[in-house]
């Protein structure tokens, strides 16, 4: 049931075979019961050095020195080939999936997280003070795993006021389930009264997916389906939001817009307000 082969996607393009990437190291390899899942660390010499590296290693008193995190290796994670996360990166990605979404509710209590196994999506909702419960809902337990253990930065709430524990997975406010989100929502929110879903679940004042590639299974089944959209649209408050990374607008792919048929889905199933936004540095 793994992914497909290793040596595919952006990873051959990006790290093995480009000469921009040095210092290059695989960290880990393995393959869980979804995905290929591929960790390594590399210097991007299109922003940093390897000079500036070795000497914020050193002890000389030089700034790279006194600051040597602003100069370590960046990390990334690739699945099935693709990239997924990098450690310069992630920050852009998952303050602009979250935030917006959080802001735009007036008192976002109850948040839901489809996806979002490296666990930066929870680090990010749980900056707000209003939260009282994060319920993340990720197929894949292994990966969540291997997250914790190769990029701990990613669901580091040791800083944030409000945190008992250095891990956001750890966190007094959070809920994780290693289960196929899509059917954990139909399962509680396919068919709902008007106080809660079924098994008694409360409804979600945000609700943001983080597990969005249009090119994979997972997602085709949200264009085929309309169960799970009915779900999402049930599951929400009165004032509930939902946000989703849906892949890249027309002005990116040339002409193939994945928005347009997200944006008719929605729109059939009462959404009464979407708004689309890109973010076209994220990596």
């Amino acid at each position: 049931e793994g992914g497909k082969s290793v040596v595919e996607g952006e990873l051959t393009q990006d790290i093995l075979s480009q000469p921009g990437f040095e210092m290059k190291k695989q960290v880990a390899f393995v393959e869980t019961k979804y995905q290929n899942v591929h960790f390594y660390e590399a210097i991007n010499t299109r922003f940093r050095s390897v000079a500036s590296y070795e000497k914020s290693l050193s002890k000389d008193g030089s700034y790279e020195s006194l600051h040597p995190e602003l100069f370590r290796q960046d990390k990334i994670v690739f699945l099935d080939g693709d990239s997924q996360s990098s450690l310069y990166g992630e920050a852009v990605y998952h303050e602009g999936l979250v935030h917006a979404a959080m802001l735009t509710h007036p008192n976002p209590k109850r948040v839901a997280i489809i996806g979002g196994g490296e666990g930066a999506t929870l680090r990010e909702v749980l900056k707000h003070k209003t939260v009282q419960e994060v319920v993340m809902i990720d197929i894949d337990g292994e990966f969540v795993q291997l997250c914790r253990k190769y990029l701990p930065e990613w669901s580091d709430c040791s800083d944030l006021v409000g945190s008992t524990t250095p891990s956001c997975f750890d966190d007094d406010r959070a809920r994780v389930y290693f289960e196929d989100a899509f059917q954990w929502f139909i399962d509680r929110f396919a068919t709902v009264d008007n106080k809660k879903g079924v098994e008694g679940e409360d409804f979600f004042d945000v609700i943001i997916m983080d597990a969005c590639d249009p090119t994979n299974d997972f997602v085709t089944k949200l264009y085929v389906d309309s169960t799970f959209v009915w779900s999402i649209y049930n599951g929400l408050s009165e004032s509930g939001v939902f946000v989703a990374q849906i892949g890249r607008s027309s002005s990116h792919t040339g002409g193939i817009d994945e928005t347009k048929m997200f944006k008719r889905m929605f729109e059939e199933v009462g959404f009464e307000s979407m708004h689309i936004y890109d973010e076209v540095s994220l990596f």
